[in-house]
């Protein structure tokens, strides 16, 4: 009769905590007074437009984020436009869709238009909007568009100039500097009579994020496919740090030529890891 493989009963089996990794590497940063260097994510190209006719909108969010409440943005005062979220696998993708709805809408003239808001409503532009949402300033938004050029991590390039109209914009804004690091779960398998040998992998991504308001600091894997989307080239040159299985870091690489090696006598020890330059 085979023996039959008896995998884990539960997601609970072996979890690495991305709090608890995060925590250890933020406090081997603050006891040398550094920080953790951005990784460039990057931006989706946004489509604003303005509601120049005078009439409040009110219209559904296709990405319903604000649990089908609708979207207002009103036809008049300081906050009158809004920001439009496009469809698309790459930033030219993106940026085809915003122009699509631009010349079949006469977007640059008519802005937030009924005829929009009513493509909205029953859907029909589903295939080209990710997200509606408002209200905002029109020209606060569209200031902040700029040409962007970024690299995907195939070493695809692609460079996005925003485009302005008088009442409509699109384009993408700077890349934001994310706080993120890679861990690299460290295990090593052995044979009968071999030498152990390192599992080959590309990591988990831990993407940190501090709440504006209350100071909050929460933490988020990303899986290494899905990263290299965010991160594009810089995916490859983001921090690493070393992580073994039982969740304690053996290594904080910040891709800058400094080096922490956390040897786990002097963790016991107490005492805090000075960097090792390249």
């Amino acid at each position: 009769m085979p023996i039959l493989f008896q995998g884990p009963k539960s997601w609970k089996e072996k979890v690495v905590s991305a709090d608890n990794v995060w925590s250890q590497v933020s406090a081997v940063l603050k006891a040398n007074n550094m920080t953790l260097p951005g990784t460039p994510r990057r931006p989706d190209v946004r489509l604003i437009l303005d509601n120049v006719d005078g009439f409040e909108k009110i219209f559904r969010n296709p990405g319903d984020h604000s649990n089908s409440k609708a979207e207002r943005v009103p036809g008049a005062g300081d906050k009158t436009a809004a920001m439009v979220m496009l469809r698309g696998e790459t930033l030219a993708e993106q940026q085809a869709s915003a122009r699509t709805l631009v010349e079949r809408f006469s977007l640059n003239e008519k802005g937030l238009s009924s005829e929009f808001v009513q493509a909205l409503a029953n859907g029909g532009i589903d295939a080209l909007v990710k997200e509606a949402y408002g209200p905002a300033p029109f020209k606060g938004q569209a200031e902040k568009l700029v040409d962007v050029d970024w690299t995907d991590a195939d070493g695809t390039a692609t460079r996005i100039a925003p485009a302005f109209g008088r009442a409509a914009a699109y384009g993408a804004r700077a890349a934001a500097q994310e706080t993120a690091l890679n861990a690299s779960i460290i295990v090593y398998v052995k044979g009968t009579t071999t030498t152990p040998e390192l599992v080959e992998s590309e990591g988990m991504v831990i993407a940190v994020e501090q709440d504006w308001k209350t100071g909050a600091v929460t933490t988020r894997p990303i899986v290494a496919s899905v990263a290299r989307e965010f991160y594009g080239e810089h995916f490859k040159t983001m921090p690493v740090v070393d992580v073994h299985p039982d969740g304690y870091v053996t290594r904080i690489d910040l891709k800058n030529g400094t080096v922490f090696e956390l040897a786990t006598d002097r963790l016991q020890q107490g005492q805090a890891p000075k960097a090792d330059r390249a």
